[in-house]
Order: structure tokens, then C-alpha cells, then sequence
């Protein structure tokens, strides 16, 4: 998305690929055992945005989080190095119950463990 809008140049573009490529998609590198991945509707995204309150992403156009939402939605989806846990947004609310994170470390701890008797 950034080199095709020229907000990067290609080596930087290439140095990233590879570096994704050579780590994650080559079959003589061990995968990750497990990729958790935040997801969320569009609109819970943009409004932790805003209550994030970082000017940068405040003036960032709406146009640019559409599409970056779609390109992950389209990268998660076809994602098959590793089993994939996924966190709906929505579901958590991190700020005001700080304790739900032992949720998601549950979940995760879990999830290892199952991918581990996969692999068995």
C-alpha cells in the first residue's frame, strides 16, 4: 500500500518483504507456533483511534484506515504459516478491567498447548 501511494521507496519496500519472506513464509526457518491477531470492525477501530488521542493518527484520512482494514482483512484470511488465535476488539475492554488480560493469556496458553499436541 505505502510504495504503491509512494509514501515508501522500493528498497524499503523490498528490505520489508524479504525480511517478511525469509522469516515467516520459508519453509527452512521454524514457523511461529501461533499468531494472535487483534481484529475489529471498522468503526471500534477508528473510535480507539480517536480515544487514543495521538495527533498523527488523528490526521490521518479516514480513507487510509479503510483500506489498511482491508488489506488485513485480506492477509489474515489467507495467512496459513501457523494456526492463527484471533481477538475481537469488542470483546475486551483493557482499559477499564485491566484484569482481562489473564483471559487472553488463558486462551493463549491454551491455544499453544493445542497447537503442541498438533504437532506431537
Amino acid at each position: 500500500m505505502h510504495m504503491e501511494k509512494g509514501t515508501m521507496n522500493l528498497v524499503d519496500y523490498d528490505t520489508y518483504t524479504n525480511l517478511f519472506e525469509a522469516m515467516v513464509m520459508t519453509p527452512y526457518f521454524p514457523h511461529p507456533d501461533l499468531l494472535s491477531y487483534l481484529e475489529g470492525p471498522l468503526d471500534g477501530i477508528i473510535s480507539r483511534v480517536k480515544e487514543r488521542g495521538r495527533i498523527m493518527e488523528q490526521e490521518t484520512p479516514i480513507a487510509y484506515w479503510e483500506e489498511m482494514h482491508g488489506r488485513y482483512e485480506n492477509w489474515i484470511n489467507s495467512f496459513n504459516a501457523c494456526p492463527i488465535l484471533r481477538f475481537d476488539i469488542n470483546d475486551y475492554d483493557l482499559i477499564n478491567n485491566p484484569i482481562e488480560v489473564e483471559t487472553i493469556v488463558d486462551k493463549i496458553g491454551h491455544s499453544l498447548k493445542q497447537t503442541s499436541l498438533l504437532k506431537k
